[in-house]
């Protein structure tokens, strides 16, 4: 599989949900209603991972403030992964 047409992009708020299925589909534990919350500490720090226009993995890398950050929801789907993907993510959000 090509993944010439990879982008990784801003996250919508509105896609926030897909992020927590995902998390929860790995086995982790976000909270139900998280989203909303997490979202507006720093919208600019939620990336989505398309492949031909399909949502394959996403990241979030928030800045509290100059001196703290958190990062999670790294995650690629797992018929995705071993592609590279998930470092372009990766890369992204470091930047």
């Amino acid at each position: 599989m090509t993944t010439d047409n990879f982008i990784v992009r801003l996250m919508k708020r509105s896609e926030m949900d897909l992020a927590i299925a995902w998390a929860a589909s790995e086995g982790w534990n976000p909270g139900k209603y998280d989203a909303k919350s997490i979202y507006q500490t720093d919208e600019s720090g939620f990336l989505l991972g398309e492949l031909n226009g399909e949502p394959v993995g996403c990241i979030s890398a928030v800045a509290y403030d100059a001196h703290f950050g958190f990062l999670s929801f790294y995650i690629v789907k797992p018929q995705f992964r071993g592609q590279g993907l998930g470092i372009k993510i990766w890369k992204t959000a470091m930047d």
